[in-house]
């Protein structure tokens, strides 16, 4: 019987494992619990963007209560209506999500109807005690025709036509709550920091998942959904399968998905007559939560309510709750990384769908998604065609032994990544440093024609386009090298999208270099990128990158080439990411012009501002720190005070300090390139960055420079 098969499903063990206990320590803790998060992340697919709202008419003053009602416009489902409540006045308060069972009305939670339970109006009870209230209607009940329905559940009919997508009514309820919840902590009368959710049955499961998807540590009270989904789905048949995102017993259930909410602030009520769970089965569950709570060190914050009650809520015991829980704002737990990369949970479904091409076919290199980078990366490169290879080092060693570097000078800025120079080492070239021009970032002009008239034999001149600014210095360089027929390859590796008098990066030079490693502005996991004006050049290229046969699936060989290929399984992480990159692309340049004006009057700091002609990219966001101001210090406090952490510098050490040339006697003054590299931060930006954690990096330099 199918019933077999099904518990036989249920039982496995899950991926994630149980839930660690006080062994794992907090670190154990918070490792797992980011995957649980993940895993709600991928399974979830939430639609995570902007949702609209308006007030449908003025606030009403109702009985000591100010009502709002508002109306939000949802992409995953349309139109759906909340009410806010709060106590006459205008001070801030606590704020809470209210989301209500599948069978709650809204004017119910809010008082404004007669509730079919008598604990049915949490979201008043909530304003009447203090709080600022948002409750959200599922939009669950009568949108289906009644007669089609024939008396089936209109909740169970909407939750199998999401599944013919892939998706899930949950997914679709959590993008509802998570656009509410960013609305509620908006909202003039909220309390910063001070936000909490409440959820009951089915809006259990909302708050629970709600609460993992937000990031920091949300207090939530979740009532009438406690127990284990394989008791709830196979032995007591009174699981919903809107409140569960499919998949999920594959890594977790239930109660470790609660238990990954540590530290987060946690209520759990159960009723010992409630006919939907069995008291032992909550128990048991209970115990799995608060093994989870007390290896994150938070057993104190766990509290779990067995009450003499039907499938209900103790209305006070959530609103004493939230008086402790919120009582002060809850200390951000997320710090703002210097850098974060991030694919939705739909763009990360289409690279695995992609990923299962490639191995269903047996094709794991140089295939269609290979070809498919290739085509989307020359939208960036000005139709110039490009070869897919391994890593930006190797476009560049690669670029440099077409040029048949041996035994000649290489002509490097002085200030670049060392795999710049490196790879010039690697194909047999000496190489000579040339300071820097602060205008561009570039190799000054001048300083390279002193270089080229004392290296001897120069065999290629490598600008670098550092942070992401293709310098009007590069022309000059340009016109130079074309006069003494010097080849130029561009090291565009912080470069791809940014252009200089709309030309695009890697379009000037014979060769351009790029590098898709995960810290770029783009990236394939690992890879790199090479273009070149002239197609025997990027024939040669494939032939280098391919352990130099002279052709595909050859076993002749006439150069010694690599091993520089370019896998399938990066190529598909590649395909995705150059196909949000215009987006991409323009978020990093919005939250410049941001932090241009979040910077205004910070003291000892000055934002390094491109050339007008150049349209950077802002792989980096570069401001310069007066002289009295010790670098390292100023990222200590940025991190240990504010949570705050710099990026990378581009760079800290130049190329004649590293060990390596150092040691061969490359030591030199270049003035500009030492000052640049002793005075220079770069300021976390990435395109999820977010207007609030802007703020708080602006606030933080303005607090540790004041």
């Amino acid at each position: 019987m199918q019933i077999h098969r099904l518990r036989q499903l249920l039982s496995v063990e899950r991926a994630l494992g149980p839930a660690p206990g006080k062994a794992a320590g907090v670190d154990g803790f918070t490792a797992w619990s980011r995957r649980v998060r993940d895993v709600v992340d991928r399974l979830a697919r939430a639609e995570r963007g902007p949702v609209a709202a308006t007030s449908e008419g003025p606030p009403e003053a109702v009985d000591g209560l100010v009502r709002e009602r508002l109306l939000f416009d949802s992409p995953a489902r349309g139109r759906f209506r909340a009410t806010a409540l709060a106590p006459a006045g205008s001070g801030p308060l606590p704020a809470v999500l209210v989301v209500g069972g599948k069978n709650a009305r809204l004017g119910q939670l809010t008082g404004e109807e007669p509730p079919d339970h008598p604990d049915r109006n949490v979201a008043e009870h909530l304003a009447r005690s203090g709080f600022l209230t948002l409750a959200v209607d599922h939009g669950i009940g009568g949108g289906l025709d009644p007669d089609r329905l024939a008396g089936r559940d209109e909740g169970t009919v909407l939750a199998h036509a999401f599944a013919l997508r892939g998706h899930s009514l949950l997914g679709a309820l959590l993008g509802d709550a998570l656009a509410a919840l960013d609305r509620l902590r908006a909202h003039p009368r909220a309390a910063p920091g001070r936000t909490g959710i409440f959820g009951h049955s089915l809006g259990g499961a909302v708050a629970l998942h709600t609460a993992l998807l937000t990031g920091g540590p949300t207090p939530v009270c979740v009532a009438g959904h406690l127990g284990s989904y394989p008791a709830l789905f196979a032995r007591l048949l009174t699981g919903f399968e809107g409140a569960v995102l499919p998949g999920i017993l594959e890594y977790a259930d239930l109660p470790e998905l609660l238990g990954a909410l540590a530290p987060a602030p946690l209520q759990l009520q159960f009723g010992l007559r409630d006919p939907y769970l069995d008291p032992a089965d909550a128990r048991e569950a209970a115990r799995t939560v608060r093994r989870a709570y007390t290896a994150a060190g938070a057993a104190d914050l766990l509290d779990v309510l067995e009450l003499d009650m039907g499938h209900g809520t103790d209305r006070e015991s959530a609103a004493a709750f939230f008086a402790r829980a919120l009582a002060a704002p809850v200390t951000p737990a997320t710090p703002v990384p210097a850098q974060r990369v991030r694919f939705t949970a739909d763009e990360r479904r289409t690279i695995a769908d992609r990923v299962d091409d490639a191995l269903a076919s047996g094709v794991l290199t140089q295939g269609p998604q290979v070809t498919r980078f290739e085509a989307l990366a020359r939208t960036w490169t000005d139709g110039r065609d490009t070869v897919a290879l391994s890593s930006g080092t190797a476009a560049l060693e690669i670029a440099l032994r077409i040029l048949d570097v041996a035994g000649r000078t290489v002509l490097v800025p002085v200030n670049t990544f060392f795999a710049t120079a490196a790879a010039a080492v690697r194909a047999g070239a000496r190489v000579g440093f040339v300071d820097v021009e602060l205008d561009g970032l570039g190799m000054d002009p001048d300083a390279l024609r002193a270089a080229l008239a004392a290296a001897g034999p120069v065999a290629a001149v490598v600008p670098v386009h550092i942070g992401g600014v293709v310098s009007p210095a590069l022309e000059p360089l340009l016109e130079e090298c074309r006069a003494r027929g010097v080849p130029v390859l561009e090291d565009a590796a912080h470069a791809f999208g940014s252009t200089l008098h709309g030309r695009a990066a890697g379009a000037f030079g014979r060769f351009g270099a790029f590098s898709f490693f995960p810290t770029k502005v783009a990236t394939s996991a690992e890879g790199g990128l090479l273009t070149g004006a002239g197609p025997e050049d990027l024939e040669s290229a494939r032939r280098w990158r391919d352990h130099g046969k002279s052709a595909r699936g050859s076993t002749l060989h006439d150069r010694p080439g690599g091993n520089w290929r370019l896998s399938e399984l990066h190529a598909a992480v590649g395909t995705v990411d150059l196909e949000r990159f215009a987006p991409a692309l323009a978020a990093r340049r919005a939250l410049a012009a941001r932090y241009d004006e979040l910077l205004v009057g910070v003291p000892g700091l000055r934002p390094y501002v491109p050339p007008k002609a150049s349209e950077s990219n802002f792989y980096k966001y570069l401001a310069y720190l007066d002289d009295p101001v010790d670098r390292e210090r100023l990222k200590a406090g940025l991190r240990e005070r504010h949570g705050v952490a710099l990026a990378g510098e581009v760079y800290d050490t130049l190329l004649c300090d590293q060990p390596f040339f150092r040691e061969r006697g490359h030591g030199a003054a270049f003035p500009r390139a030492r000052w640049f590299a002793e005075r220079h931060v770069a300021l976390p930006l990435y395109p999820t960055l977010t207007e609030a954690e802007q703020i708080r990096v602006a606030a933080a330099l303005r607090s540790e420079l004041s």
